[in-house]
């Protein structure tokens, strides 16, 4: 006789196996759009301070992709063509093609690059040193009274007179000049060149002072004299800070006991 339970078991176990889904079919991945090109605007830069040549070079390092840049000056302005558009400061004219980012840095480097340059006043002081005692000090203002005093700290002399000064005027990065006149007309130029290291700090990367040519004279015997070479007498640099006033330097002169001494103060502005 045979056993009635055995086919609900089989049954059951068969209802009781889990469903085994389909394998479903990949979907297709969608393509990657393309990119969209990047849009170059033209430009047009007005220099005024700036060298034309710098500032195209100023321009050209802001571009990371040079294929995708156009740097070129189109127009210098003279100064007679300044002054026919009623604009003596202007230089030229830069044009650029680029992408807006690249616009927005080399707007921001040529608005740096491109500022009216610093100036500062000089005031400079020629005296004669000598060994000797004087009778009095020299008429010159309180920081050139302190200077010289620690002047007299490490050489010899005792005595100071004021032969000639000369405000300069200097404009940073460009060299000016000036002149002063000492003992027997002798005239000496006056070289200097300085730029910003700092709020208050500036370094005068040149700094002469030569004697210049005279012409010869006649003698007692109407003899003319004997030209003198003329010498260069200080070359240097230094650095220096507003309101203060530093000796340049010294330099005896020829057939005396007296030594030329050059003193420099940096005028405060305002």
């Amino acid at each position: 006789m045979k056993n009635p339970c055995v086919r609900p078991i089989v049954l059951t176990l068969l209802l009781a196996l889990p469903a085994v889904p389909l394998a479903a079919k990949p979907a297709q991945e969608a393509p990657t759009p393309a990119p969209l090109p990047v849009a170059l605007t033209d430009s047009r830069f007005e220099i005024r301070f700036l060298d034309l040549h710098t500032a195209e070079q100023l321009a050209w390092d802001q571009c990371p992709e040079k294929e995708r840049c156009r740097v070129a000056v189109s127009a210098f302005v003279n100064d007679t063509a300044a002054k026919w558009v009623g604009d003596s400061s202007l230089k030229g004219i830069l044009e650029v093609r680029s992408d807006a980012a690249t616009h927005e840095r080399i707007v921001r480097v040529l608005a740096k690059a491109d500022a009216a340059p610093l100036t500062q006043s000089f005031q400079l002081l020629l005296l004669a040193a000598s060994t000797h005692k004087g009778a009095g000090e020299p008429d010159v203002p309180a920081s050139a009274q302190k200077a010289l005093s620690d002047l007299r700290g490490f050489l010899p002399y005792k005595d100071y007179k004021l032969l000639d000064s000369t405000w300069l005027r200097a404009t940073q990065d460009r060299p000016t000049e000036g002149r002063v006149v000492g003992r027997g007309d002798q005239g000496y130029a006056v070289k200097l060149r300085f730029r910003t290291t700092g709020s208050d700090q500036m370094f005068l990367d040149h700094f002469e002072l030569n004697e210049e040519l005279m012409t010869a004279r006649p003698t007692a015997e109407g003899k003319k004299s004997d030209v003198h070479v003329p010498r260069d007498l200080i070359s240097t640099s230094f650095s220096l800070k507003k309101g203060e006033t530093i000796v340049v330097g010294t330099s005896k002169l020829d057939g005396s006991e007296e030594a030329l001494v050059v003193l420099l103060t940096a005028v405060p502005q305002g």
